[in-house]
């Protein structure tokens, strides 16, 4: 199944500040290693207020264990919602065409 990390700017956000400039590193490398395969596609909202992860899960519970260990929200830079997602349309739909 596939599941969405929704980010948003936690209390150790630094206000006034570009996404590139609140120390994110570790939370990008978590990512990487922790999801390898599964991780889908991620990236920031360009409006500064925070980001989205896809991510092909067993179950929701691996997908909230992963935004719960984020170095990003243990140190409080962002808190996070998690959803199960079904896409519908779009790139990550495999389309079979009936003629």
């Amino acid at each position: 199944m596939k599941a969405v990390i929704i980010y948003s700017r936690g209390e150790a956000w630094l206000e006034g500040k570009p996404h590139w400039e609140q120390q994110l590193v570790p939370h990008r490398q978590y990512l990487v290693d922790t999801l390898q395969d599964k991780l889908v596609s991620a990236g920031p909202f360009m409006d500064h207020t925070g980001g989205l992860v896809i991510i092909d899960v067993e179950n929701i519970e691996e997908a909230v264990k992963v935004a719960k260990n984020d170095p990003a929200v243990v140190d409080k830079k962002f808190d996070f919602a998690v959803h199960p997602w079904k896409p519908l349309e779009g790139l990550f739909v495999k389309k079979k065409w009936v003629v």
